[in-house]
């Protein structure tokens, strides 16, 4: 999937109505590829970029950052009654399996 597809899927996922910040998904999609990365291969690794079937993970977590921005921190959110409370970048990572020692 090309950094454009990756983009078009969070402009979806985020609406079409909002002012998207183009430097801030791409910041958004980088840390969410390393974070898969480091916890797909704890040991380390050669890759760059997340294997095909964790794009839509990748994709995922770079809209949480995206939406967290400016709430960074905030574990729960309480305002007249309505409680928030976000999905967690753990849960999200726990359905990707990790693998030990190095790849060729």
């Amino acid at each position: 999937m090309t950094i454009e597809e990756r983009k078009s899927y969070m402009e979806t996922m985020l609406g079409s109505d909002s002012d998207i910040d183009e430097d801030l998904m791409s910041t958004c999609l980088d840390i969410a590829n390393r974070t898969i990365l480091n916890h797909r291969f704890p040991y380390g690794t050669s890759r760059v970029e997340v294997e095909p079937q964790y794009e839509m993970k990748m994709i995922q977590l770079a809209v949480i950052y995206y939406d967290r921005n400016g709430a960074e921190g905030e574990k729960k959110h309480s305002e007249n009654g309505t409680v928030r409370e976000y999905l967690t970048e753990e849960e999200i990572l726990a359905s990707i399996p990790r693998q030990a020692g190095l790849p060729l």
